[in-house]
């Protein structure tokens, strides 16, 4: 029984670090996450943005993936970032870390863009780790880029 018994507590013993290890629920698979939606505008029109973040102390996005006339804003957030670094892209942080945001960003379509597809990749930061998740929202501009050419009929 000896051996039976040295098993058994090696089994206890293992069980009790693995489970003492774990990460806390905002850095875990589960507790950390961005999801963000796309959206679709036209030339002159601001869209919204979704996102969704878990686990969360720091969201940011990236403004080098869009054309440069092109410009991000805040929209809602609940809860609402405890502070907000004054910079272009701005950086939202919520002191301590919450379990979930849901926000949106504002993107204004510059009159004259050109139709297609355009990214913007929306970055979080899991409480008070390095770890990251990018998510990034496709913006997709639809109808005319320019107001049609008036012409004038011969006489």
């Amino acid at each position: 029984m000896p051996r039976r018994r040295a098993v058994l507590s090696l089994v206890a013993g293992v069980t009790a670090v693995v489970s003492g290890c774990g990460e806390s629920p905002e850095t875990t698979d589960e507790g950390f996450g961005l999801t963000t939606t796309g959206a679709q505008g036209a030339p002159g029109e601001g869209v919204g943005v979704d996102l969704t973040a878990r686990g969360v102390g720091l969201v940011t996005y990236r403004v080098d993936a869009l054309p440069a006339t092109w410009q991000v804003t805040q929209g809602e957030f609940d809860p609402q970032p405890t502070s907000v670094r004054e910079s272009y892209p701005p950086a939202y942080r919520w002191e301590p870390a919450v379990s979930s945001v849901v926000g949106t960003l504002i993107v204004a379509i510059p009159d004259g863009a050109s139709q297609g597809d355009y990214s913007l990749p929306v970055e979080a930061r899991a409480g008070d780790t390095d770890e990251t998740a990018v998510s990034t929202a496709i913006i997709t501009v639809e109808g005319p880029t320019t107001p049609p050419a008036r012409t004038e009929s011969a006489r």
